[in-house]
């Protein structure tokens, strides 16, 4: 079972640090063609969710979004947010309250 668990949350960090990567590339290529963007909420709960590793790399490979500290505050935010999430889930006690919620 535990290579089964860690397989589903490796395919789950690559996919959607992946989708993360590539929300940040399609808006930068929107806005240097004057499309329709991707909200800014958008990209900042791809980071909550755990895309934060692809979005870090896309903001700096792209050149995306590093300039706009409103934006970068609330990024960050979200990355603290997701950090806390997954401590939280490591935590023996957390973990078990959180599988029992699900399980009612």
């Amino acid at each position: 079972m535990a290579s089964t668990l860690s397989r589903g949350v490796a395919a789950y960090f690559v996919a959607v640090n992946g989708g993360s990567a590539a929300l940040f590339w399609y808006d930068k290529n929107q806005a240097l063609n004057h499309g329709w963007r991707v909200p800014e909420k958008t990209l900042c709960a791809s980071a909550l969710i755990g895309g934060w590793v692809g979005g870090m790399w896309a903001m700096e490979t792209f050149r995306h979004k590093t300039k706009k500290q409103s934006f970068r505050n609330q990024y960050f935010a979200s990355v603290a947010a997701n950090a806390a999430g997954v401590a939280a889930l490591t935590n023996p006690r957390v973990r078990a309250s959180v599988l029992r919620s699900f399980r009612r």
